[in-house]
C-alpha cells in the first residue's frame, strides 16, 4: 500500500511538473524567436546602413578645433549639413587634396537640427545664392564654397557664419531619391496653382508624384533658385511622412527593397557609423512637419530672380540662435514669414 501510494503521489508530481515544463519549454522559444528577429532586424538594418557612401576627408582638423560649442544643456542635440545632388558623383576636389562630394554646385544647403531632448526637430534651408564670407576666398556665394573647397569648406563656411557645429554632413542625390519612389509607391505633395515642367502638367491641389514626375516637379527651370529648394523640401518631407506612416523605418524587414533603393540616393561623411545611422533613422519621426518646423533663412528681396542675396541679418542673427538652443519652434511661431510653405510655387 505504501508502495502504491509513493508511485501514486510521484505520478501526481510528475503530472504538476509537466504544465510547467511545457510552459518553460514554450516562453523560452518564444524569447528565443524574439531575439532572432531583433538580431535579424539589426543585422538588417547594419547591412543596409553599410551601404551608404561614405565621404572621406569632410572633416578637417581646423573644424575640430574650432567647432563652435553649444550651450550645456544642447550639447546633445545633433545638427546634420545637408546637400543636394543632380548626378551620383561622390567625389570631387577637396581641401588638402582630400576626397569629398561632389564639386558641382548644390541648389539644396539645409541644417537638419535634432533637439537634444529628441522631442522635436528643424530643416532650416540656407539659400545657396546668399553672398556669404567664405574662408580663405572673400565675399562669394555661399553655394561656391562647394566648389571652392569642398564639404570642408562649406562647413567651415556655415559654422562661421552661424555659430552653430555641424556634426555629419550628408548628400542626397535627387536622381537616386525619384527612382526610389517607385518601390515606395510615390509620394502626394501640394501645388498652389496648375503649372508645367519637361511637358508635364502639375495640377493645383494634391499631386500624386512618382519616379517619372519627381525630377520634373524639382527641377522647373522657370522657378528662382529658392522655390526649387523648396520643392526639394517638399519632396523630402513627403517621402518622411510616407515612410513613417508606413512604419518602414521602425520596421526595417518589411520593405528590403525599398530600404536598397533609399540607401542608394544617401552619402554621409565617413565619420557616420552605421550604429549612428540607424539610431537617426529611428529618429527620423522627428522631421514630419507634424513635429518639426521648416524654415528658409530670410534673406533680402534680389531685383531679379538670378541676382545674389544678403541674409536679413536682424532676423538670421535670432535663427542661428534659435538652433542652438533648440528653440527654433518658437522662432517660428515669432517669424511666421520664414516658414517653408508647404505647398510651394
Amino acid at each position: 500500500m505504501r508502495k502504491l501510494a509513493a508511485n501514486q503521489a510521484g505520478q501526481a508530481t510528475r503530472r504538476g511538473r509537466r504544465p510547467l515544463r511545457i510552459t518553460l519549454i514554450a516562453l523560452g522559444t518564444v524569447l528565443g524567436m524574439a531575439v532572432v528577429l531583433a538580431v535579424a532586424g539589426y543585422a538588417t538594418a547594419n547591412h543596409f546602413a553599410g551601404h551608404i557612401k561614405r565621404i572621406p576627408g569632410v572633416f578637417t582638423a581646423y573644424d575640430i578645433a574650432h567647432r563652435p560649442v553649444l550651450p550645456a544643456a544642447d550639447q546633445k542635440s545633433m545638427t546634420i549639413l545637408l546637400t543636394g545632388s543632380g548626378s551620383s558623383q561622390t567625389q570631387g576636389r577637396g581641401t588638402a587634396g582630400a576626397n569629398t562630394a561632389s564639386d558641382t554646385a548644390s541648389n539644396l544647403i539645409a541644417l537638419v537640427h535634432i533637439d537634444a531632448d529628441r522631442k522635436a526637430g528643424a530643416v532650416v534651408s540656407l539659400p545657396g545664392n546668399t553672398v556669404v564670407s567664405i574662408p580663405g576666398h572673400g565675399q562669394a556665394l555661399l553655394q561656391d564654397a562647394l566648389q571652392l573647397g569642398g564639404p570642408a569648406l562649406l562647413i567651415q563656411t556655415i559654422q562661421q557664419l552661424t555659430n552653430v557645429p555641424i556634426d555629419h554632413y550628408s548628400v542626397v542625390n535627387f536622381g537616386s531619391l525619384a527612382t526610389a519612389l517607385k518601390p515606395l509607391g510615390g509620394v502626394d505633395v501640394q501645388v498652389p496653382a496648375t503649372t508645367s515642367s519637361d511637358g508635364i502638367v502639375f495640377h493645383a491641389g494634391t499631386v500624386h508624384l512618382t519616379a517619372t514626375t519627381a525630377l520634373a516637379y524639382v527641377r522647373q527651370t522657370s522657378l528662382t533658385q529658392e522655390q526649387r529648394v523648396q520643392r526639394q523640401q517638399a519632396l523630402l518631407r513627403g517621402i518622411v511622412d510616407e515612410l513613417v506612416t508606413k512604419n518602414l523605418i521602425s520596421d526595417p524587414l518589411r520593405d528590403l527593397s525599398l530600404l536598397d533603393a533609399f540607401t542608394s540616393a544617401l552619402s554621409v561623411d565617413s565619420s557616420f557609423t552605421n550604429a549612428d545611422l540607424i539610431a537617426l533613422a529611428g529618429q527620423l519621426h522627428l522631421l514630419r512637419p507634424s513635429s518639426s518646423s521648416f524654415i528658409t533663412a530670410p534673406v533680402t528681396a534680389s531685383k531679379t530672380w538670378l541676382a545674389p542675396v544678403q541674409f536679413d541679418t536682424a532676423v538670421t542673427g535670432k535663427l542661428w540662435q534659435a538652433i542652438r538652443t533648440d528653440s527654433v519652434a518658437s522662432f517660428a511661431r515669432q517669424y511666421p514669414d520664414t516658414v517653408t510653405p508647404a505647398a510651394p510655387k
